[in-house]
């Protein structure tokens, strides 16, 4: 609609109208980035909370330890200590690394992940590592956590 159309009371209610939707606009853009905020840390403890209690379930024997099975692939709680590890050596803490790049260093080193997707299995697992973050969501960028 072409505003010369439109009367000027018309025009300026509009304008007003105009700032009341740009002004709640940022505020949700603002509160979404909260979310998002809240929502990473929520799985971040999560992952966090699932790791504790596997550990307390191999220790208890109520779970098979998953650190390397009998092929010498590496699974679970091994795989993320392995995998931040070389990370830390090769690349050093905060620096940005694509999953697949951390991947390849780890199959360039000699290393065998398991899994039917051993990618979907190294991927998941440093998801879940405590000194692991996110760079972005969906970004596939993670780095090492400044101790």
């Amino acid at each position: 609609m072409a505003v010369s159309h439109l009367s000027q009371h018309v025009q300026d209610a509009v304008a007003r109208e105009r700032e009341v939707v740009a002004v709640r606009l940022d505020a949700l853009r603002e509160q979404s980035r909260r979310l998002h905020e809240l929502v990473d840390q929520v799985d971040s403890d999560a992952g966090e909370a699932a790791r504790l209690l596997r550990q307390i379930d191999e220790m208890l024997g109520l779970a098979p330890q998953l650190s390397l099975d009998a092929h010498g692939e590496l699974r679970g709680q091994k795989l993320q200590e392995i995998a931040i590890q070389l990370l830390r050596e090769k690349k050093g803490t905060g620096v940005e690394v694509h999953y697949k790049d951390w991947f390849d260093l780890l199959v360039a080193a000699g290393l065998v992940v398991g899994g039917k997707d051993p990618l979907a299995t190294f991927l998941t697992q440093i998801g879940r590592a405590r000194d692991v973050e996110s760079v972005r969501p969906r970004s596939g960028l993670y780095r090492l956590r400044a101790a």
